[in-house]
Order: structure tokens, then sequence, then C-alpha cells
């Protein structure tokens, strides 16, 4: 996709060389075995729709091949109540080569070539499925197993191979060849033909597929590469006897650094760590070892902003609705929704996954996700800004049109073929329309956001959207109202027991918040403060009574009946953004601190957690308790898990069923992160979140990068209707059965493979946060004669000097990280965070320090030392414990510092205390005090 302002002419093109299916095609093959060379139709089975024949109109080498012809789609019953098969593809024509119950565990590759002959189609997709009837039964109970689909070129042979390392295959009984009737564009064949020869068995070296381990002869590193403030990490298993490792220059061949590879164990394992930290330096670089070297990576304040681009092609290529150039044609125009009688016509926003479904959350939550980050742009990089509200602006046009304008509308409607585009025929899909409290919060969030960033370039879209928005707003407040009401008669409204109480409440609070920002009118705040309320009543803030106390995690409910966790799509950064949001708007608000330490209990708590997956710093997936559910599966997952009480375990990966993956939970974690780091200004934080993103771009056990066109060694995924797209995402890593390690077959297959939007929307959504350098700016005042010297605080590095002379203003691009800014004798301490502006003024400038900490029981106190050139306040704010002052007036001491003492009774011993020092009124030079 062309980087420019109005989207693109085209997608974008990836390097196939870079890709896992060019790897897999280039393996040495250690030995072979024929299974059919379709000469005899004897061990060949159809069924389904079409024909299977055997002919020699096209071959591949000689003899003859196997034929299959079919109808893209028939007409068949589908109740539209049945959310498993209505809107599914027409059924599926099949060609089974039955084996005689064979032991292929000698062999580890399946291998056979196909020539599609499917005139207009834009991505043509079939799938081959094994079949083992041992021990382990393959397919699996959820047709997950056993399960790869695969696309084909059209009008040539194309040689599939598929590793099948990962199966059973003890007692393999038969294959599968199969299409699946998935219809056709208007201007597309309506029948397809497809050639099959030469199918085999093969021994290659299979690709590492499950373990912590790093895959063997490989470094694991973030294939994107590192923000030169950041931390930079490499991994490797402890499995040689190699002690040093180099960073070399890409373009000069120059070595930048050499040092000892440091030995760690943790709780999953024993690995090699590479850390080159210290190298700050813009450029190409890549890691050498003795034995193994990896591909060239960047060191770059802007290292993420391609992906950025590549995300924002994904959007692009799921349009619904839309001309997409070699992806597919306006489509979907007879796709429906129905309320009372009344219809809509939804297609529009973009495609949801490797199916062709739609979703209003995450077109919402894409939609918002877009223009927040467009108003980080908005002065570093216009085509950039401009690229993202016109993708923005797409969604914000579906979330309007499919609205009945009295709460109902258009919440999910699943679509898994191509229709015709006229009204009346078979192929209709029509859902019907929902009245769901949190998805007209999502809307109206994403509506106001819209409102404000178009105010001044495109007034009338930015006054409706705002009036959408605001009616929205109301749809969900009055909903909410009469489930209270419907409560007291007849229980919880079963419709919205798939969304948890306090992801609803996070939801009603960032809406509010948008609006109250777009609209100045009380009444919004006021609710927003009401549901911080009800969000910190669902935190745990007291330790628990487990062998390993833990808080700051979240419930369900105020009731605290069930603990808050996800198995697919998450929204677990949900109450951290709303507070976030809440103490970045209201800073003199009296619930400030409290909303403050909800969001420090929470990333003390996932630091916590983190240990656990280091030194991958995956985020886990949550505590269960095992009381939760009788199926004995699930037991078995939680069992699986790291046990913190004789109830509750910690899962690193989610207690899931037949969805798995855990991208969306990974990097809507990493999203909670990357927002607590900015309001906390806490590196520590930022580098976890960071972690987060390298794991999807190869720094994970299988050296792979996960986004398509990213980096190295991506792998196909599943999308068999749209085709491979340049910047998309899979649902992510699995488990196998019920362990809790990660497992990535080279099997392709839904929905672990599957392309989703709502990770990628969380990548947008974390690039608001991580994205870019930061930046001290301000004034030198009349008369200032003297330096102004920013120093490296870890190495004492001086980064760089602000001259002082005239009256004139000052700009200095930094890495993120921990500067002393040093003017004669006053020195001050400030942490950057990626893309951050510090206002600087030298005219107020004073330096605080904590000396000492001593608790004794309930009796805390602490010494601080302080040094200003000016007079200014220190305001104190507490939680948890009672001080003997909230504020000191501090004067002018250039020469030494002055010392305060602070004293504090803690009020309950079961949960953390925290203070809060903000000095001069300035919440970025806050200071953190807790205990």
């Amino acid at each position: 996709m062309k980087k420019t302002s109005e989207g693109s002419e085209r997608p974008m093109k990836y390097d196939y060389n870079n890709t896992a299916e060019f790897r897999w095609l280039n393996k040495p093959v250690k030995g072979s075995k024929q299974i059919d060379n379709m000469e005899s139709d004897a061990m060949w089975q159809h069924f389904g729709p079409g024909e299977m024949s055997f002919t020699r109109e096209k071959i591949l080498e000689k003899g003859s091949s196997l034929k299959l012809v079919c109808e893209t789609k028939i007409e068949v019953h589908r109740d539209p109540e049945d959310i498993n098969t209505y809107g599914r593809a027409f059924g599926e024509s099949l060609c089974r080569r039955k084996i005689s119950s064979e032991n292929w565990t000698e062999y580890n590759r399946l291998s056979f070539w196909v020539y599609p002959v499917v005139p207009g189609f834009k991505t043509i997709s079939m799938y081959s499925k094994l079949h083992n009837d041992g021990k382990v039964k393959i397919p699996d109970a959820y047709e997950r197993e056993g399960l790869n689909f695969f696309l084909l070129k059209p009008d040539q042979w194309n040689h599939i191979v598929w590793e099948i390392a990962s199966l059973a295959r003890d007692q393999v009984d038969a294959i599968d060849i199969i299409y699946r009737l998935q219809g056709n564009e208007p201007g597309a064949t309506d029948s397809v033909c497809f050639y099959i020869d030469k199918l085999e068995l093969e021994k290659v070296e299979a690709d590492y597929f499950e373990g912590w381990s790093v895959a063997p002869g490989t470094i694991s590193f973030s294939h994107t590469g590192y923000q030169p403030g950041a931390s930079k990490t490499a991994i490797t298993s402890n499995d040689h006897k190699e002690k040093e490792f180099s960073i070399i220059n890409y373009e000069t061949g120059k070595t930048i650094l050499t040092k000892p590879m440091r030995k760690i164990e943790t709780h999953i394992g024993e690995f090699q760590l590479l850390d080159f930290s210290e190298i700050q330096e813009e450029g190409i670089y890549f890691i050498r070892t003795d034995s193994r070297e990896t591909l060239s990576f960047r060191i770059d304040s802007n290292v993420w902003k391609d992906s950025i681009w590549k995300t924002m092609n994904l959007f692009f290529c799921e349009r619904c609705g839309f001309e997409v150039p070699g992806i597919h044609d306006n489509c979907h125009q007879d796709w429906q929704c129905e309320h009372e009688n009344r219809h809509l016509i939804i297609n529009g926003g973009w495609h949801d996954a490797g199916d062709l479904s739609q979703g209003l959350c995450n077109t919402a939550e894409s939609t918002y996700a877009m223009f927040h980050l467009a108003e980080k742009y908005k002065r570093e990089d216009s085509v950039l800004q401009a690229r993202l509200i016109n993708e923005a602006k797409w969604g914000l046009d579906w979330l309007m049109k499919t609205r009945f304008g009295d709460g109902y509308r258009s919440v999910w409607a699943t679509m898994d073929f191509w229709t015709d585009n006229i009204i009346g025929t078979f192929d209709d899909i029509t859902f019907k329309a929902g009245n769901s409290p949190f998805d007209n919060f999502a809307a109206a969030a994403a509506e106001a956001k819209a409102a404000v960033v178009l105010r001044k370039s495109e007034q009338e879209l930015s006054t409706i959207s705002l009036r959408v928005a605001c009616e929205d707003w109301e749809f969900a407040i009055g909903r909410l109202q009469k489930e209270k009401a419907d409560e007291k008669i007849k229980g919880p409204l079963a419709e919205f027991q798939e969304y948890a109480e306090v992801q609803i409440f996070s939801e009603g609070s960032l809406a509010s918040i948008e609006l109250f920002k777009a609209t100045g009118e009380q009444k919004y705040c006021n609710q927003a403060f009401e549901y911080a309320n009800l969000i910190l009543q669902c935190q745990q803030q007291e330790l628990t009574d487990w062998d390993i106390p833990m808080n700051g995690f979240f419930y369900r409910n105020p009731e605290k009946k069930a603990l808050l966790h996800y198995e697919h799509r998450s929204h677990i950064q949900a109450p951290i953004v709303a507070l976030s949001e809440l103490c970045k708007e209201f800073q003199d608000h009296p619930d400030w601190i409290n909303w403050y330490r909800g969001i420090y209990l929470f990333s003390e708590y996932m630091k916590k957690i983190m240990e656990f997956t280091q030194p991958y710093g995956m985020v886990p997936g949550s505590f269960y308790s095992i009381n939760e559910s009788d199926n004995p599966d699930y037991r078995a997952q939680v069992l699986n898990g790291i046990k913190f009480s004789s109830e509750y375990y910690l899962r690193l990966f989610p207690v899931w069923f037949t969805f798995r993956g855990n991208s969306s939970i990974m990097l809507s974690g990493a999203k909670a992160l990357s927002c607590a780091a900015i309001r906390r200004k806490d590196l520590h934080l930022s580098d976890l979140s960071r972690l987060n993103l390298q794991w999807m771009v190869g720094r994970n056990p299988f050296s792979q990068s996960l986004m398509f066109g990213e980096g190295y060694n991506y792998a196909p995924q599943y999308s068999a209707m749209s085709g491979n797209m340049v910047g998309s995402l899979p649902v992510g890593i699995q488990t196998s059965e019920n362990k809790d390690v990660p497992y990535w077959p080279v099997n392709n297959c839904y929905n672990y493979k599957e392309v989703w939007v709502q990770p990628s929307a969380r990548w947008l959504w974390i690039m608001s946060d991580l994205a870019g350098r930061a930046c001290i700016s301000g004034k030198l005042p009349l008369g200032i004669n003297n330096d102004i010297q920013i120093l490296d605080k870890v190495t004492g590095k001086l980064r760089s000097t602000i001259t002082g002379s005239l009256e004139k203003e000052f700009q200095v691009n930094l890495p993120e990280g921990q500067y002393l800014i040093r003017d004669q004798n006053l020195e001050k301490e400030i942490t950057l965070l990626p893309g951050e502006k510090y206002d600087l003024n030298p005219e107020r400038f004073f330096d605080i320090q904590a000396v000492s900490k001593t608790v004794k029981h309930k009796n805390v106190t602490i010494t601080l030392k302080v040094k200003s050139n000016c007079e200014f306040t220190i305001e104190a704010r507490s939680c948890n414990i009672e001080i003997d002052k909230d504020a000191w007036e501090i004067q002018p001491a250039n020469e030494k510092f002055q010392l305060i003492n602070l004293y504090g009774e803690i009020k309950n011993q079961k949960e953390p205390w925290l203070i809060v020092l903000i000095p001069d009124g300035n919440i970025a030079d806050k200071i953190e005090l807790y205990g």
C-alpha cells in the first residue's frame, strides 16, 4: 500500500523469500514414499456436491490426475437462529484417499500438487485433512488438529507441502482434499475445477512446534527492531556452549559490541540472554555468535512506524463494500440486518477475520484506535495522520449507517462466502439487530473521538458524528436502567451475560469522558465518575489470603463473585484505560488518587505475574478458580497452571476450548501496561508492554514473525476468502490439549492462525503510547547565559546541551529514558516515555529526592530533600495512609538542599499505601511513594 493520505490503489506486496512457505518448499527431503499417483480410483471416495474423476487433461508428469469439479454455491436451508451454521459456507466437496491403517511416524510431511481452473477468482482456497484412528484421534474434537488450509495460484501447478510432525499418525486411515463452497463474486465463475496429482509422504527436518525453548539453531529477537532508549535483548536456548555474542553493523560490517551471554533460569526454563541495551545509535544491525547469526534489524526511534503502515494496509484489504484490487470487488450489497420489519444493508466497515463477518465491537474499537493514533501524529507525520483518519472514517461510516436509531443496531453478522449482490436470491443473509449497552458505548466512544479529531477539517461530519455519539450513549444508559428494573422482577437480562459488568462500566466511562471532551457537558463527566467508583469496587485491593498473596486484578462485578478473564477477544485493558483517561482529564478531582491507585495496583500485579513468562515477558492469561466449572478439561487446564492457593491457579495461557490463540489476550494486556506506563511514568512498564509487541514480530519460542509481511519467517494465515494480506495478525499462539506451554504447529487452520482485525486494532492503540521519540521543549528566558545540560542518568553520558544567550524556544529530541537536567548547581531528574513531550521551564527549576523511608507497624516516616530556584508548593495526595500534611511551601535555595519529613499512619495493613507528590501543580513531575 502506498504511503499516501488517501489510501492505496493496490495493497502492499510482501517478500516471498522471507516467508515460512518459501523455507518449507526449499527444505532438503531426506526420504519419500508414494501414497497415490492418481492412476486408479480404487482407494478414492467422493462426498458432497460436485464430481470426482480421473483424467489425462492435465497431468504433472505422466499418467493421469484426479479431477474435482464443483459449483461454488448450492441452495441449503440455514436456520437464522442457529449461530453455528447461519451465514456459513454452502457445503464441501471432498475427495478422500483411504489408507489401510498405516503407521506414518517415520515420515513427517505430506506433499501433493494442485492445478486450479477458476476464472475470475482473486483468492483460491482449499484444505486437506488427516485422519488418524490411534489412541490420539485426528481430527480432534474441535475440528482444528489435522486440518491445513492453503492458497493456490490459478492456471498452474501448485506444490503443497504440509508438515505433520505435530500430529498423531500411528494409525492413519484417510487423507481428504477438500473444496469448501464459499460462493463467487458476480464477475467470477460459478463452477470450479481442480486437478490433483502426486500424493506423497516425505521426511524433512521438521519445524519446532511446542515448548518455551527457543527453536533449535535460532536466536529469538525482534525482527522489526528496537527503540534506542528501550531495553534490547534476544534469547537462545541454553543448549550449547557459546559464551559470547556480537552486534554487527549491517552496512559497514563493523563489530559494535561483544559481550558475554547471560545464563538465566526462570519459571519456564533455562535460557541464554543476549543484552545489548547500551547500543543507542540508530542504524541497521545483526547478531552473531560462533554458530549462528540473525537477519538484520533496526534500532530507530520510529522503528514501529512501518508496522503501523502495514497494519493500515490490513484494514484497507479487509474493507467490505469496497473494491480492493486483487482481493475482491464491491461486495455484500445484499447483506442485511432486520429490526421490527425494517431492514438495513450492512456492508461496509471491515471484514472481521479470515472469514467475511462483521462485528460492531471490533469495528468500533478499530475506529477509536485509528482516531486516537491520528491525534499523536498530528504534528509529527501529516501523511500518516491523514491515512489514519481516512481509514477511521471508513469504520465511522459503518457505525453510523448500521443503526436503527432506537438503540438497536447491527451488532454481529456472520458471513463466510461471497454473494451475488442481488437482494431476493438464496444467498441472502439477514441478521437480527441487537441493543447492547456495551456495544452502544463502544460506538459512542469512537463517534465522540471522531467528532473531536474532525472538528476543524470536516465540520459537518464532526457535527453528525457527535449527535450520533450522544444518542448512542443515551441508548446505552437507558438500556442499563431498564436492566436494573428488570433484575428486580426476573433477574439479570441473559443477553448481557457475555459482557462482564466491569467491562461495561469501563467502556461507559471511556465513552462518557470522550463525550465530555467533545461537549463540555457536566452529565458526561458525572457518569464517568460514577462508573469509576464501580470499576474500583471490582478490583481486588486487599492482599488475598492465598499461599502467594496477590492483589490488583479485577473481578467481573462489584460483588467479586467471579474473576475477570478472557479466552478469545480480550478487554482486560478497559478498566485501566478508563481510569487513566480520568486521571488525565480531571487532575483536580478528589477521587484522582483513588483512580491512580487502581492503575498502580493493577500494573504492579502485572509486573509480578509477568515474571513467570520471562525472558519473553508474554502477558499471562489469568488466575482461575478450580471451582468455576465442573468440566474435566477445564479443571485439567487449571491444574496445569501455577498454584497460588488450594483454589486459585495462574494460567500462562487462558483456559480455552474451541477458540484458541492469545494475540488479543497479550495485546490487550500490553495496552493496559503501556497506558499505565504513561500515567505512572514507568519505563519498566513500557518495556514490559513492548516485549509483547516483540513477541508478535519474532521474539518468541518459534523465532517467527506473526505479522504477515513484517520481519522474517512469517507463515501463511487462515484467510480463505481474502488471501495473504501484509500487516495481518493471527488470533495467536495456542496450547495443545490441556497443557500450558506454547504450541504453534505448521497446520494453517482457524481460529488460532486466522487473520483477525481485533489484535490489529490493539496494535494501533498501543502505538499511541509506545511509538516515536520523546522530546524536551521550552523557552529560555531573556538574559540566561548559562548552558543547560541533559545527561543520561544511567550512563552519565551528556546527551544534549541547550545553549543560553538570547530569549529563544528550544526542542531536544531524545530516546526514552531517565535523564538529569543540569542548570548550574541545580539538577532535575525526569523520566521520558516514548513519544512524550516534556515542557521544561528553566525559571521554575526544582530537584526533589526521597532520601529515606522507615515503616514501623502502621507508622511511616519519609524524608525528602528539595532544592529549587523558585518558590513553589508540593502537594501530597494519599490513599490508605493518613499523612500529617498535604502541602509544603518551598522557598528558593539554589545552594543547598532543604529536608522535609513526612509522617503517616497506614489505615489498612492488608492493602498497599500510596502517596503521590505533585510539585508546582505539575502532574508530569509527580513522585510516587508507596509501600
